[in-house]
């Protein structure tokens, strides 16, 4: 997309404050192009309209640092509510008050504080697992999968469990990868999800022994995975409006599975996935660029609406004072073991 401010052929010469250096011109091309091939919503856009407006935006930049809040207002006008940019530095800016700096597929610029997975046996029966935020990836994600398969694997030889709850909420993403594979017992080994693009190419996302990626590439890898001792157990999955993007493929990698149903609130609306485009300066474009879809196929995009709305709800991990564990707790107390 070359853009260039026409001037009318009776016009003096520009003057320096208001004109844009070929560099920084040619650097806000370069974002632009890439919103234009690869954003989810390229075929909605009227691209010369877009890129005037960015153009606009931009006058007087003589650096590539200077076009930078240019190239943010043009990720925001995209209207996704999930791309985002990052400046050289690494730090993030966001697009508006509903922005999550965080990308399902290649992991997300901004850390989520650490906060470490935990389990417990909240009653008997009853396996309760908690599944943070997390950004990491390569051999730190592979720990972090790992210490998912050792949580579950202390409460479910306590006993025969056949009963699960999965807790997401606040879970505001970061890579969504580390998490599958650390829940992949729960999922069972088979397709679990897919991204769905504007192009209807779809990327098959799965869980298998201990492994997690998409089509035929691994991503999270572990070498000691668990199989749990009681086969496809019943899950209760707990989501609230903080779980987002890569919580948000949590959440849809449970959707059509057998014995499952979700409870509390409806996520926070990024069901996307984003990848990364480095720009000549260091720079990256976080670009949303495909639909999460569940196993079944339901795509998604915006929030992930429970199967059963639970108001209030604070999350406790007490089922006496947590509202929405409760509301699951009783529906697992139906579900008969086998």
């Amino acid at each position: 997309m070359a853009l260039a401010l026409a001037a009318c052929a009776d016009a003096g010469p520009s003057e320096p404050e208001s004109s844009l250096s070929p560099f920084a011109e040619d650097y806000l091309n370069r974002a632009l192009d890439i919103m234009e091939a690869a954003s989810i919503k390229r075929y909605e856009i009227d691209w010369p309209t877009f890129g005037e407006a960015a153009l606009v935006d931009a006058m007087g930049a003589q650096s590539p640092a200077e076009t930078h809040a240019a190239i943010v207002a043009a990720l925001e006008r995209l209207g996704d509510n999930h791309s985002f940019f990052v400046a050289p530095g690494g730090q993030p800016q966001l697009l508006g008050s509903r922005s999550v700096a965080g990308s399902a597929s290649d992991g997300a610029a901004s850390e989520p504080a650490a906060v470490d997975p935990s389990v417990d046996l909240v009653v008997p029966g009853v396996g309760y697992l908690d599944v943070p935020a997390f950004s990491g990836g390569g051999p730190e994600g592979d720990l972090l999968a790992q210490s998912y398969h050792q949580l579950i694997e202390s409460v479910d030889t306590l006993a025969a469990v056949c009963h699960w709850v999965v807790d997401i909420r606040g879970n505001t993403g970061g890579n969504m990868w580390p998490m599958i594979d650390g829940v992949g017992p729960l999922l069972g080994d088979t397709a679990i999800g897919f991204f769905i693009d504007p192009d209807s190419v779809v990327n098959s996302w799965f869980y298998s022994g201990g492994l997690a990626g998409f089509d035929d590439v691994v991503v999270a890898e572990i070498p000691t995975p668990y199989t749990l001792g009681v086969d496809l157990p019943f899950v209760a999955v707990l989501t609230d409006s903080l779980t987002a993007s890569s919580g948000e493929a949590v959440a849809v990698a449970f959707r059509g599975r057998p014995g499952t149903r979700s409870f509390g609130a409806p996520t926070w609306g990024v069901s996307t996935a984003n990848a990364g485009f480095q720009l000549n300066d260091g720079a990256v474009i976080f670009l949303t660029v495909t639909t999460m879809a569940d196993r079944e196929g339901t795509m998604y995009g915006l929030e992930v609406v429970p199967d059963e709305l639970v108001p209030g709800g604070t999350k406790t991990g007490d089922p006496a004072t947590d509202e929405v564990l409760a509301a699951a707790l009783q529906w697992l107390s139906t579900q008969p073991c086998v």
